[in-house]
């Protein structure tokens, strides 16, 4: 006597486990793309704004290595352009071509090539950190700096020291009793803090004067 056909396939049940099993590995692999993803804005969003600091600070090092040295300024003469001013109105720091303030930001009067000048003026506004650039000129004193451009966004502070052989950094408020001629520092440090979490680690360049 034969024994009686069964059906084959699935049964109800294990369908129905199947399919849950199938949606928890769905509803896993598509938070782990979804965090992956937002992972991956967020790295994009750090090194732009890396990328936009590593900028900043290699044009202010091609500004700085291109100022007006004391051939051009003689320490006797007074800066031309707004580079100067009175140590008592703004506490800062000034050598030929360079001028540094915290109230006002730094200037440099720069070559602009083919024997011109050009005025420039580093400084913070409002957490952004602009550049403004005066036409270039060959007088010895051009137009002053204007159209500023953003440069870095969400921008807690920066600071300028120069470097003094013998003293070692300083900064503007520390100048009693240094001579600002034309060999009185030889480097310049330039540090920029983020806001936010960024600002405990701050981006630093220091740039040897010739």
């Amino acid at each position: 006597m034969s024994r009686p056909h069964r059906p084959q396939g699935f049964t109800l049940i294990e369908v129905l486990v199947a399919l849950t099993l199938l949606a928890l590995l769905s509803l896993i692999s598509w938070r782990g793309l979804d965090a992956m993803q937002q992972g991956g804005e967020r790295l994009d969003a750090r090194a732009r704004d890396t990328l936009s600091i590593v900028h900043a600070l290699s044009q202010l090092e091609r500004d700085v290595l291109l100022h007006a040295g004391a051939d051009v300024l003689p320490p006797a003469a007074p800066p031309p352009a707004g580079l100067a001013s009175s140590a008592q109105d703004h506490p800062g720091l000034a050598l030929p071509g360079i001028a540094w303030s915290p109230d006002t930001g730094l200037r440099i009067l720069r070559a602009a090539g083919e024997g011109r000048w050009q005025a420039l003026h580093w400084y913070l506004k409002d957490g952004v950190l602009y550049r403004a650039a005066g036409p270039a000129g060959f007088a010895v004193a051009p137009a002053e700096a204007r159209a500023p451009v953003p440069v870095v966004e969400r921008v807690a502070d920066w600071t300028v020291r120069f470097w003094r052989p013998g003293l070692g950094w300083v900064a503007a408020g520390q100048t009693q009793g240094i001579p600002s001629t034309a060999d009185a520092y030889t480097g310049v440090e330039i540090t920029i803090r983020r806001q936010g979490a960024d600002e405990a680690m701050p981006y630093r360049k220091v740039v040897v004067l010739g």
